[in-house]
């Protein structure tokens, strides 16, 4: 599943950022190895967010389920960036 290629791939750099942070690393070069990491979880973020939409929002539509549709989508666009 791509998704958790993502997953390993982010936990990878978030690693690498605390080796590099513990190893006392360049600032700039810190930051640029976290900022790989954001991006990569805000992409991991966007599939799941996708695939809930197309599945389980699908289903609760069909259901009737519209309050706790728009309570859902209200959460979600309460921790959504930019």
């Amino acid at each position: 599943m791509d998704t958790i290629r993502r997953i390993k791939t982010a936990s990878g750099h978030l690693k690498a950022v605390e080796r590099m942070v513990d190893e006392d690393k360049y600032c700039a070069d810190v930051l640029l190895q976290l900022q790989a990491v954001i991006s990569s979880l805000e992409k991991i973020s966007n599939i799941i967010l996708e695939n809930h939409l197309e599945t389980c929002m699908r289903s609760a539509i069909l259901r009737g389920e519209d309050e706790e549709i728009i309570r859902e989508l209200k959460t979600f666009m309460k921790y959504k960036r930019g």
